[in-house]
C-alpha cells in the first residue's frame, strides 16, 4: 500500500505554535492540521437547518424532522506559510485530509434542546473542508428544537473530535506480548473497563511499559521513551483499540476502546519499525451557528426552518428519510441513487417491498415511504448505484450492500462502488484564475481520464474513479483572469486536493542573488526591494546594503501569486521602481549606478 501524501506521525514541525506533519514519502512537503471548525454554508445560505416533515395518516397528523449542521475546517494556511517563511522554513504547506469524527454540543440541557442532541453526534466528511452532521428528530424533539429557535441560541457551542489517519511513529525495535495479558492491564487501569484514556496510557508507556506486559528488548533504552510510547499506542490504535471522543463529563479528550475478540491470549510480535496508518483524533473548538448569532430569534427561525409534506399513508406506514452527503459535482457520474429493500416477513407481509431515491446534490431530505405491517420493526438493505462512462458508454457500478434500521438514512461517498476524489480551490485565488483540473490513469489496459473546471462560481468537484482505474494521479493548470498567464501543478497521486496559490508553480519562497561591483571610489552602496506586489507594504520592503568587503548578497522572498511571483527594486526611496524581474537570473549591479541615482533624484 502507498502512503504518499499521508501525514508522517514521526515528522512534526513546529509552526506558530502549531504543528505540521511531513507528508510521508514526499520531501518538503507538510501537512497542516485544521485549527478550527466554522459554521459552513449549505443551499440557502444557513449552516443551521431544521427540515420539518409532516403526514396526514387518516387520524392524526404525524411529524418529524431532520436537523442538519454544515462546517467547514479553518486550515489556517496563510498565517501558517508566512510564519514558516519568517522562521526560514522553506517547506510547503497543505491540509491534511479529515476522515470524519464526532461533534458534542454543549449547553444543550441549559436551552432545553432535544435529549437526542445530549449525544454524540457523527461528522461525516463531503470533501477536504466540508463537514456535514444530520439527526433525525421525532415530534417531541422537533416541537423542543424550534422553541429553542424562538427564545435563541446563542450560547450554543461545540467540541469536535475529527479523525485522521497517518504513518505511524517508528522505532528500530521488536515488540513481543500476550494480548490477554494487555487486556487484563488496561482493565486494572480502568476499573474493569475495556477502555481507557489515551493519555493515561501513553504515561504508562512511558513510565513502566512492563507493567502492561510489554516484553521489550534491552536496547530499548536507547529509544527516547515518549518516541517509544507513541510507536506503541499508534500500533494499538490501528490493531487493537478505536480511539473515541471522552465521555461528556469528562474534560476533553480521546479514549481507546478495546475489542476483547481481538485480544486472544497468545503470542504476538511487532516491529515497531514497519510502517503502518494508525488512526489519531485531533480536538476542536467548533462554531455551530456562526453568522446566524447575530440574527434575532423571529429571523433565526425563518432562516433555519423548512416544512415539507409528504402523502397520507394508511395504517403500517413507515417513512425513511433519505439524505446525500455528497459532493455537489461528481465529474463522470452521469446519475445516482440508492435502492432500498425489505425483505418478506410471512404470514404478516408475502411481498418484498423496493423503493429508489435519487441522490441530487440538493441538501433537502427525500421519504421513502414503505408499507410494513403494523407491528413489523424497520430493517432494511440499501445498495447505491451510479451511472458512469466508460468509452462513451454508459455503465452501471453498484456500492456495497448494507443494512439498516434507522428512520434516517445517510448515504456519503464510502457507499458508492467507486471513488469520489474531492478537489476544491481557494476561493480568493479563484478571484485570480480559472483552473482545469484533470484526473488520469489507467484502466482495463485503456487510458482514462476525467476532466473538470473550478472557478469563481464553481469552486469544488468529485472526480468519480473506478476502482479498477490504475496509477490515478491528478493534475491542474491555472489560466490567470487578467492576461491569460498558464502555471500548471505537476501531477500528484490521486487524493483529495486543496487548490491554492501555492498549488501552482511560480508561487511560494524564492531566492535571489545579488551582487555589487565597486566601479567607483565608493565604500558602499545600498538598495530597497520588494516582491513585485509587495512595494506598497513596508513590512515585505527590505534593504540592502554592499560593502567592497561583502559585495554579494542573498535575498528570499514569498510570492503569494504564481503569476505575481517577480521582483521590484529601486537606490533610493526617492528613485522609481524598476520594473517586474523574473528571479531567474542573478541581480548584477554597480557602485557608479548609485552615484547616478542620487545625482538624478
Amino acid at each position: 500500500m502507498s502512503f504518499a501524501a499521508r501525514p508522517d506521525w514521526r515528522s512534526p514541525l513546529p509552526i506558530a505554535q502549531r504543528l505540521a506533519y511531513a507528508a510521508y514519502d514526499q520531501p518538503g512537503r507538510f501537512l497542516l492540521p485544521p485549527q478550527a471548525l466554522v459554521a459552513g454554508r449549505v443551499e440557502g445560505g444557513s449552516p443551521l437547518r431544521l427540515d420539518i416533515v409532516q403526514q396526514d395518516r387518516g387520524n392524526a397528523l404525524a411529524r418529524y424532522s431532520i436537523l442538519s449542521l454544515a462546517f467547514a475546517a479553518d486550515f489556517g494556511l496563510d498565517p501558517a506559510r508566512r510564519a514558516a517563511f519568517e522562521l526560514g522554513q522553506r517547506v510547503q504547506l497543505a491540509p491534511l485530509p479529515v476522515e470524519g469524527g464526532w461533534l458534542r454540543l454543549n449547553a444543550v440541557q441549559a436551552l432545553d434542546l432535544p435529549p437526542a442532541l445530549d449525544e454524540l453526534l457523527p461528522l461525516d466528511a463531503a470533501s477536504l473542508s466540508a463537514m456535514n452532521l444530520a439527526v433525525r428528530l421525532d415530534s417531541a424533539g422537533t416541537d423542543l428544537f424550534v422553541a429553542a429557535l424562538q427564545r435563541g441560541l446563542l450560547a450554543v457551542g461545540a467540541s469536535a473530535w475529527l479523525r485522521v489517519r497517518g504513518v505511524a511513529e517508528r522505532a528500530p525495535l521488536s515488540l513481543a506480548f500476550d494480548p490477554a495479558a494487555l487486556l487484563a492491564a488496561v482493565r486494572g487501569l480502568s476499573g474493569g473497563a475495556d477502555e481507557i484514556d489515551a493519555a493515561l496510557l501513553r504515561q504508562r508507556l512511558i513510565d513502566a511499559p512492563q507493567l502492561l506486559g510489554l516484553g521489550l528488548p534491552e536496547r530499548s533504552g536507547e529509544v527516547p521513551a515518549s518516541v517509544l510510547a507513541d510507536a506503541v499506542l499508534d500500533r494499538i490504535a490501528a490493531r487493537l483499540a478505536a480511539p473515541k471522543p471522552s465521555p461528556a463529563d469528562a474534560a476533553p479528550g480521546v479514549r481507546l476502546v478495546f475489542d476483547p475478540a481481538a485480544m486472544a491470549s497468545g503470542r504476538v510480535q511487532w516491529n515497531l519499525a514497519d510502517a503502518l496508518l494508525a488512526p489519531r483524533l485531533l480536538i476542536l473548538e467548533a462554531d455551530p451557528l456562526g453568522p446566524l448569532r447575530t440574527l434575532p430569534a423571529g429571523e433565526l427561525h425563518d432562516a433555519v426552518v423548512r416544512r415539507f409534506d409528504a402523502r397520507a399513508l394508511a395504517s403500517g406506514w413507515r417513512s425513511l428519510s433519505v439524505r446525500a452527503n455528497l459532493p455537489e459535482r461528481r465529474i463522470g457520474v452521469m446519475t445516482s441513487q440508492v435502492d432500498v429493500q425489505v425483505p418478506a416477513r410471512p404470514p404478516a407481509r408475502m411481498t418484498t417491498l423496493k423503493a429508489s431515491a435519487p441522490l441530487a446534490a440538493s441538501d433537502k431530505p427525500v421519504a421513502l415511504d414503505l408499507r410494513l405491517s403494523p407491528s413489523e420493526p424497520l430493517a432494511y438493505q440499501w445498495q447505491t448505484s451510479a451511472v458512469v462512462l466508460s468509452d462513451g458508454r454508459a455503465e452501471t457500478l453498484k456500492g456495497p450492500l448494507r443494512s439498516g434500521e434507522r428512520e434516517h438514512l445517510l448515504v456519503g461517498p464510502d457507499d458508492f462502488g467507486l471513488r469520489l476524489l474531492p478537489v476544491e480551490a481557494e476561493p480568493a485565488f479563484l478571484q485570480q484564475a480559472d483552473i482545469e483540473v484533470e484526473c488520469f490513469g489507467t484502466r482495463k489496459g485503456k487510458p482514462w481520464s476525467a476532466r473538470g473546471p473550478l472557478d469563481a462560481a464553481r469552486p469544488a468537484l468529485a472526480f468519480a474513479v473506478p476502482f479498477d482505474v490504475d496509477d490515478a494521479q491528478i493534475r491542474a493548470l491555472a489560466r490567470a483572469r487578467d492576461g491569460g498567464a498558464q502555471r500548471p501543478m505537476a501531477p500528484q497521486p490521486a487524493d483529495g486536493l486543496r487548490l491554492d496559490a501555492f498549488s501552482f508553480d511560480g508561487s511560494g519562497s524564492r531566492e535571489l542573488a545579488l551582487s555589487c561591483e565597486f566601479d567607483d571610489d565608493a565604500r558602499q552602496c545600498a538598495i530597497e526591494i520588494a516582491p513585485e506586489d509587495g512595494i506598497d507594504d513596508p513590512l515585505r520592503r527590505k534593504r540592502l546594503s554592499f560593502t567592497r568587503a561583502r559585495p554579494q548578497q542573498d535575498w528570499g522572498w514569498l510570492a503569494l501569486s504564481p503569476f505575481r511571483s517577480g521582483y521590484r527594486w529601486r537606490w533610493n526611496a526617492q528613485a522609481p521602481w524598476s520594473p517586474v524581474l523574473q528571479p531567474d537570473a542573478p541581480l548584477r549591479l554597480r557602485s557608479s549606478q548609485a552615484a547616478l541615482a542620487a545625482t538624478a533624484g
